[in-house]
């Protein structure tokens, strides 16, 4: 596949061989690099570097930033209860579950019991009514498992109450805007045309399924929500804040080098608000999808041995399609991934990884 788009600093030149590699097995993906707040590398094969793909889960790490400027304003205190700023939560034993609990997978809401159904999460806040009235799945604290679909209209209510504003609508202008990226929670009709839909799964032999019991809360999880809801027109639409977000690898990188400022003194968001949110608050085998190791910071996700994106110091979030999104602060390292087939295993594109670390070697040197 040729690559549409090559641009790269001279320091960085095997970046463009690397992603060649991806090319030539015949992928259509983008890749964007900051390093310092410079573009050192701006790369698409197959289709147009501004073309737009569902990225999943990376639509937490956009959240993640949203959520990072409400505290930055002072709307919201990571470690005051959920039930401070929307008092149903405090239904069925709730009362006592912060938000920094509930925004790190720790608060054992990843499903209800009946299920949420496309229109609930379309809805957004009927999902979030059904979620406030449900026991959680475990003790709060005592464990942590993935809020896969969940986390959004968690994510999208308590940002209601405080702001009177829909998520969507408070990232669009607090975050989106100023950082005049391609990263869109909620896809406006007009931008259709540039959607490139995503491409199925193929086989691969490197990574056979799983075998062995099942997980009982992964075989409950979601179980209701067709995945083909995420990627249609009505789930970009809807912009569901955990999974139907939609970019361009340009528009992912765009948003966390504004996020974090790296290279310039006007950061988007605080550097000690991002430090707090980058800070893992948990790690270890996730409850929901058995998946160990797994570890979390407020939103975003962290780095493992599994999927080493970066240093510790770093975060982000991959989604079920290939992309990625991180930043580093070691090296003032940002990046964007984005991928048209849904690669296979799920989660970040594993043939990214000598990418990142020529990456980080050359930032570092």
């Amino acid at each position: 596949m040729k690559l549409s788009s090559n641009y790269v600093d001279g320091k960085y030149a095997n970046l463009t061989k690397l992603f060649e590699n991806i090319a030539k097995e015949g992928e259509e993906a983008q890749f964007v690099a900051y390093v310092g707040g410079q573009l050192v590398a701006d790369l698409a094969c197959g289709f147009s570097p501004d073309s737009l793909t569902v990225v999943y889960s990376v639509s937490k790490a956009l959240s993640a930033i949203a959520v990072a400027k409400m505290v930055d304003q002072g709307l919201l205190d990571l470690d005051q209860t959920v039930a401070h700023y929307w008092p149903e939560f405090a239904a069925a034993g709730k009362q006592d579950i912060t938000v920094r609990q509930l925004l790190s997978h720790q608060g054992g809401l990843p499903e209800t019991r009946a299920g949420l159904t496309p229109g609930q999460l379309m809805d957004g806040k009927a999902a979030a009514d059904l979620l406030a009235a449900e026991a959680p799945l475990w003790r709060p604290g005592a464990g942590f498992g993935y809020h896969a679909l969940s986390i959004g209209p968690l994510v999208g209510e308590l940002c209601r109450r405080i702001t009177g504003k829909t998520i969507q609508e408070y990232y669009d202008a607090e975050v989106r805007e100023p950082a005049d990226a391609d990263a869109y929670l909620g896809l406006p009709e007009s931008l259709e045309p540039r959607v490139a839909e995503l491409l199925p799964q193929l086989p691969n032999a490197e990574f056979p399924p799983a075998t062995g019991a099942p997980n009982p809360l992964d075989s409950h999880v979601n179980r209701n929500v067709p995945m083909p809801f995420i990627t249609s027109r009505e789930g970009r639409k809807a912009g569901l804040a955990s999974a139907s977000g939609v970019a361009s690898a340009r528009g992912l990188a765009a948003v966390f080098n504004w996020a974090t400022g790296y290279g310039s003194e006007t950061p988007g968001i605080a550097p000690d608000t991002l430090q707090d949110f980058a800070q893992t608050q948990v790690f270890g085998t996730d409850w929901v999808s058995g998946s160990n190791p797994r570890s979390h910071g407020i939103l975003f996700m962290k780095p493992t041995s599994a999927i080493p994106f970066g240093s510790f110091q770093s975060f982000g979030h991959d989604g079920f399609g290939g992309a990625v999104v991180v930043a580093d602060p070691v090296g003032q390292i940002v990046y964007g991934y984005a991928i048209r087939r849904i690669t296979n295993p799920a989660g970040m594109d594993r043939r990214l990884q000598p990418i990142i670390d020529e990456l980080r070697a050359v930032a570092l040197a």
